[in-house]
């Protein structure tokens, strides 16, 4: 009796093992079919994410990009990288252009956000991108009234975005500017400045009202 139920739970853990590999092999073909050569272990692309110049494009383990969401690299210049368990969930787009996007570790890019990334985007781990974020690493170049403004290029100096920032829906952060470590940007601002450090920034323009120190003695926080 104890030798057949030895056997039997040995049969149900390897049936458990080849299961598990099968979902990982399945979500390895996902990327392959993108065109998406470096992905990690358990690395996710849905069929219906929108994907452009895959062999610019890395991603690391556990991470995943959902449905209808897309990862545009469609200049040789340009490349977009995905860290480890970071989430990119349907209708965002990263579009890279001539630069470059960077994405840390468990970061989540919630729907219908926009981030482009010219001038060179650096976002770093544990970032909260809320719905309908637009970060923009570029402008169009308008100097001469003479010349349409399409027609004068596009220039980017790059936005870099700390560890541990929560970007609140609607807002919009323009090239340019650094977003400290820890930092809570409102919903519906325009961040056009730098942010320091632990800051808690609203309006348009953004600006700082205090520091998440300061400001955890005087919030209270309720359960709706």
């Amino acid at each position: 009796m104890t030798v057949f139920m030895d056997r039997n739970l040995k049969y149900r853990f390897d049936s458990v093992k080849a299961l598990v590999l099968l979902k990982h092999l399945y979500k390895k073909c996902l990327c392959n079919i993108k065109g998406v050569r470096l992905c990690g272990e358990n690395a996710y692309i849905s069929l219906r994410a929108i994907v452009m110049g895959g062999d610019r494009i890395r991603i690391g383990s556990n991470a995943g990009v959902r449905e209808f969401a897309e990862l545009i690299v469609e200049l040789p210049g340009g490349r977009i990288e995905i860290g480890r368990g970071t989430y990119i969930f349907p209708y965002s787009q990263l579009r890279s252009f001539d630069g470059w996007i960077k994405l840390g570790e468990n970061c989540t890019v919630n729907r219908m956000s926009i981030l482009y990334g010219n001038g060179g985007l650096d976002i770093g781990n544990h970032v909260r991108i809320s719905p309908n974020v637009t970060i923009l690493a570029q402008n169009h170049v308008f100097s001469d009234p003479d010349i349409l403004i399409h027609e004068q290029g596009m220039i980017g100096c790059g936005i870099k975005i700390e560890d541990d920032v929560w970007i609140g829906a609607g807002a919009i952060v323009l090239d340019g500017v650094t977003i400290g470590t820890g930092s809570v940007i409102g919903a519906g601002a325009v961040v056009s400045k730098n942010i320091p450090p632990f800051s808690v920034a609203v309006g348009v323009p953004a600006q700082v009202v205090g520091k998440r120190e300061s400001l955890s003695k005087s919030i209270k926080y309720s359960v709706c």
